[in-house]
């Protein structure tokens, strides 16, 4: 009988950690809004498991968010080109005045727009936030990324007077936010009917009452709507409500009756709300994901030709535009037309011209691209032969600082009240800037 060894074999040495192997099998169950649940769902199967993890105290979390947030910014620095924009705009909440800012920059992955800081801002000795302030916070939070606002060749915000002072001080130019442009022009077209637009919000807010509310309920789901002053959005969507309610309000009613329209204004409020259906498209439009320069102005070129009584909002050579001759040269370069280029425009695109030629890839055989594929394509080599760079990274709105606040206000509601400064920026920057980092960050930083 031959020796057989019956000692067990040694087990290797795994190479994943427990929680890498848990990932693996393992993913957190998520609510509508992207919030996690306590629960993970099973990759294979699909059913949810409950998470417990130890016990944490508030002092060594807020010390781990620390960490994490410090490893974020180092991750972001690092990713972050010598030159950038930053695009930025306030908002108010209770007594602190925030100064909310993404940076602006190309990858080879394409364009990326971080939140960099979401801090208050200290007002001066007049108590004013004065462009000065902007520019002390904006020194304060670069170098934590190792960056300095010498690196910074380009602004885009609001167009409103301290922005424009603000890209003076800098010396770079001011993309003014397209959305802002149009709601400025908006304002124009709906000053003259303001009698009429009062009196269909009066109506609205009486059949948002419980006694009108409850005779509205017997005849339609739907539900009046009010304006608000900040988004003409509202008004357009308060009109729509309105025709589309009017057909079940009752006329006899002694508490309605002196507050409908006349005939007239109905007349007058019904070609109003066709004027504003376009502008409402380009509206919504602008504030998709994606867009550049050349995007956002071939949508207002567009709408200024149906409504030129807007050209001294959305015009390129507006009064209101800093800097008219960056954002048509912007615009330009974009469109393949870099060799119509004025002196103007060239010495505007300066900073982003590149010292040497960008190397091109091999190109494909033409004949074995599709008509459509060749026509998609022509403007993409367009591109990438350009001497100019970051240009497609340029955004032609703010509103993805408008999302942020939106998010902002619902982790501020009364009940969270006493939450600092300090953690709102570290909760929304780490939210924000989840795509850098994950649950290998956050083992190494614990």
């Amino acid at each position: 009988m031959s020796d057989v060894s019956l000692m067990p074999s040694q087990r290797s040495q795994s190479k994943f950690s427990p929680k890498q192997i848990a990932s693996f099998f393992f993913k957190p169950y998520l609510t509508e809004d992207g919030d996690p649940t306590g629960l993970q769902v099973c990759k294979a199967c699909g059913k949810t498991r409950k998470h417990a993890p130890k016990r944490v105290s508030t002092k060594t979390l807020r010390e781990n968010m620390e960490s994490l947030t410090k490893a974020v910014e180092v991750h972001v620095g690092n990713e972050m080109p010598d030159k950038f924009g930053l695009m930025l705009d306030g908002w108010t909440h209770g007594s602190e005045h925030y100064l909310a800012v993404f940076g602006c920059y190309e990858t080879r992955a394409g364009p990326r727009y971080p939140l960099l800081s979401l801090a208050p801002i200290v007002i001066d000795a007049t108590g004013r936030f004065d462009a000065e302030s902007h520019m002390a916070a904006l020194s304060a939070f670069l170098p934590f990324f190792g960056k300095e606002l010498s690196n910074c060749i380009f602004l885009v915000g609001d167009n409103c007077a301290v922005n424009m002072r603000l890209a003076r001080l800098m010396g770079v130019p001011l993309v003014g936010c397209a959305s802002h442009r149009l709601n400025l022009a908006v304002r124009t077209l709906l000053d003259p009917h303001e009698k009429d637009l009062e009196q269909v919000q009066s109506l609205m807010k009486r059949l948002r009452t419980l006694t009108q509310a409850a005779k509205l309920r017997l005849k339609t789901p739907l539900r009046p709507k009010l304006r608000q002053q900040t988004r003409w959005g509202s008004t357009y969507a308060m009109l729509a409500r309105y025709f589309e309610l009017r057909e079940f309000i009752n006329v006899n009613d002694e508490e309605l009756v002196e507050l409908m329209p006349s005939p007239a204004a109905n007349r007058r409020l019904k070609a109003l709300l066709n004027e504003m259906s376009d502008v409402e498209s380009i509206s919504k439009k602008l504030q998709s994901e994606g867009l550049n320069l050349l995007d956002a102005r071939d949508l207002l070129d567009g709408l200024l030709e149906i409504k030129p009584s807007f050209t001294n909002y959305i015009a390129p050579t507006a009064d209101i535009v800093h800097s008219p001759d960056f954002e048509s040269g912007v615009v330009k370069v974009l469109g393949g037309h870099e060799s119509d280029l004025s002196r103007a425009e060239k010495e505007a695109l300066r900073p982003f011209r590149q010292m040497t030629s960008r190397s091109r890839s091999p190109e494909e055989d033409p004949t074995k691209l599709g008509f459509a594929d060749r026509i998609l394509k022509r403007r993409k080599v367009q591109a990438e032969t350009s001497a100019y760079v970051m240009l497609s990274a340029i955004p032609p709105t703010s509103n993805k600082v408008e999302r942020l606040f939106s998010m902002a206000r619902m982790i501020m509601r009364y009940e969270r009240n006493r939450l600092s400064p300090l953690m709102l920026e570290m909760l929304l920057f780490l939210k924000i800037n989840s795509s850098y980092w994950d649950v290998t960050t956050v083992d190494a930083v614990i």
